[in-house]
């Protein structure tokens, strides 16, 4: 018997180390981000996992929520791996509505060039962090992948035969106010059954208290599509916010920033002066919130031939959009660190506090089986 063992446990060591020079090789070579077609949520997944554990000095993947659906709400803590602890955070998250598939995609492309090609832009994570979700409502992202291609909300049930909560009309500022859809079940722009009725609304809400409690807060950014828009807050409100002129300086900066790279116009609005006022926006519970800054940025749906697709600009353009995009993420963050440098001080004044129900979420604690299966699973492809 003990010859048998002995045999496996040689075995054993021989494959193992064959795996790790793969990964090995793997990781000298850098991880490719597919931006040929649109991912899967199963292909967003693997790609933040295989990059977790290809760069752990420098990306901790936290799982901070689960769907009505059960799918993970992941997100990617980045930082320079000096170390340092108590950096101001730049925190970004994409797909809030599901049918703006662009987003994913410039948020993965974002965090491939801070972790992959880190030697051309470490100077974003000198003395800031950034906390990225890239696929915030993955239910409604497969929904509209895979059944209908405009569903924008959740996927929770309203009863009736209704299904799906807007999660940027969720949050509770102003909640349910600004016009009649708004109260309607059935309809895209429903605000729920209460403010943060739904359990991504909730995570993101978490993430903001948890970074102005820790006073690491600086910027928020929610990517949508396709407005060709910077917009800051108000949306509830026309009044401007006290630092109004800031909000516009660093929007007019990425628009110029943008415009000359590649000619694409974006425009810089207070958002209640554009469209509007109604409540329930993650931009304006972000300030509310306590963060100095905060910000939409309504992506480019413009293909190279110059036809607007909107949602859904064909596969031969993501990869376009998306450098396009993270030409202006680039100058918002280059724009806030010149802004907020660490010998700025921050005074946290959020006007809203954390509720009870705070969304279950399981921080990066993931089990033995479920670390040992990505383990494989990387190793082996």
């Amino acid at each position: 018997m003990w010859k048998i063992l002995c045999g496996i446990v040689v075995l054993v060591t021989i494959v193992v180390n064959q795996l790790a020079e793969a990964r090995g090789v793997r990781r000298r070579r850098g991880l490719t981000l597919q931006l040929d077609n649109y991912l899967s949520y199963d292909g967003i997944m693997q790609y933040l996992d295989e990059l977790a554990l290809s760069h752990s000095s420098r990306v901790t993947l936290k799982d901070v929520g689960r769907t009505y659906e059960n799918r993970a709400l992941k997100m990617a803590m980045i930082t320079n791996g000096d170390g340092r602890p108590g950096k101001r955070v730049i925190f970004l998250d994409a797909a809030l509505h599901s049918r703006e598939w662009m987003t994913p995609a410039a948020a993965l492309l974002t965090i491939h060039k801070l972790v992959v090609e880190f030697a051309e832009n470490s100077d974003l994570l000198t003395d800031y962090d950034w906390h990225i979700m890239p696929l915030a409502n993955p239910d409604g992202y497969e929904y509209s992948r895979n059944t209908e291609r405009y569903w924008r909300n959740t996927r929770t049930p309203n009863g009736g035969n209704c299904f799906g909560t807007n999660l940027n009309r969720n949050f509770a500022v102003d909640w349910n106010v600004g016009f009649p859809e708004l109260k309607d079940p059935c309809d895209e722009n429903y605000a729920g059954s209460s403010p943060f009725s739904e359990v991504e609304a909730r995570t993101v809400r978490d993430i903001m208290h948890s970074l102005v409690e820790s006073k690491r807060a600086v910027m928020y950014l929610s990517l949508h599509t396709a407005n060709r828009s910077v917009f800051y807050p108000w949306v509830y409100d026309t009044a401007p916010v006290s630092n109004q002129k800031e909000h516009d300086e660093i929007g007019k900066f990425v628009a110029d920033r943008i415009f000359r790279s590649t000619g694409t116009f974006i425009k810089t609005w207070q958002y209640a002066k554009y469209a509007g006022t109604f409540g329930g926006t993650s931009m304006d519970y972000a300030l509310v919130a306590g963060f100095p800054l905060s910000f939409v940025f309504e992506m480019s749906g413009t293909g190279r031939d110059h036809m607007e697709y909107k949602f859904f600009p064909p596969a031969r353009d993501i990869r376009h959009l998306a450098e396009e995009s993270w030409t202006g993420i680039k100058a918002f963050a280059e724009k806030t660190i010149e802004k907020y440098p660490p010998s700025r001080e921050i005074s946290y004044n959020p006007k809203v506090k954390l509720p009870e129900n705070a969304a279950p979420r399981n921080w990066g604690l993931n089990s033995m089986a479920g670390t040992v299966c990505l383990l494989f699973i990387y190793l082996t492809n």
